[in-house]
């Protein structure tokens, strides 16, 4: 049940990101996805295989969870965890795309967030992240997060650099403020 809280907690605070600066968000939970993927599922996969199955079986709350890992993911829990994995890193990187692929992104990962819920006491909040990336889907996003990051570090061509110079000079020497910046 603790557990369930923490991930509460940490799900409304992304929903509030979202809500507050939807880029970000945004930005967030496709890395989120991406870490997901890769630093539990493909660890997963690697270390102990056989917990894919335990993870549908001991606490699943709808009984055809636990009937479909007990009969289906059992013949396969290494396979079942990395297309699971390969599924999460496909979110994440719609997510961090831009126009439609993020939309696909959102919708993806809302189906995801919904379908794993009955697992256990411990997904029950995911729901409030699916909501976080529904309220996503009502905004546009024209930038991918490496469009963001290269106009972020690109430098300024010279040119732009001395005409915004000039409009500032030419602004405050229009308002009667010291041209120099003296005062």
């Amino acid at each position: 049940m603790e557990q369930l809280i923490y991930f509460g907690v940490f799900c409304l605070l992304v929903l509030a990101l979202c809500i507050v600066r939807p880029n970000a968000g945004r930005i967030f939970l496709g890395i989120f996805f991406l870490i997901m993927a890769t630093a539990v599922n493909v660890v997963l996969v690697l270390v102990a295989p056989e917990q894919f199955v335990a993870l549908g079986t001991q606490g699943a709350i709808v009984p055809s969870y636990k009937w479909s890992f007990e009969h289906i993911v059992i013949v396969a829990p290494a396979l079942f965890g990395l297309l699971t994995a390969a599924y999460e890193i496909a979110v994440g990187l719609l997510l961090l795309s831009h126009g439609k692929y993020v939309k696909w992104g959102l919708i993806g990962g809302i189906a995801f967030l919904i379908g794993i819920t009955p697992l256990g006491i411990y997904t029950l909040a995911n729901p409030i992240m699916a909501l976080a990336m529904a309220y996503l889907l009502t905004k546009n996003f024209e930038k991918s997060l490496a469009e963001i990051v290269r106009s972020a570090t690109r430098p300024r061509p010279r040119s732009a650099r001395a005409t915004t110079s000039a409009t500032i000079t030419d602004r405050t020497s229009s308002e009667g403020a010291d041209p120099h910046g003296w005062n």
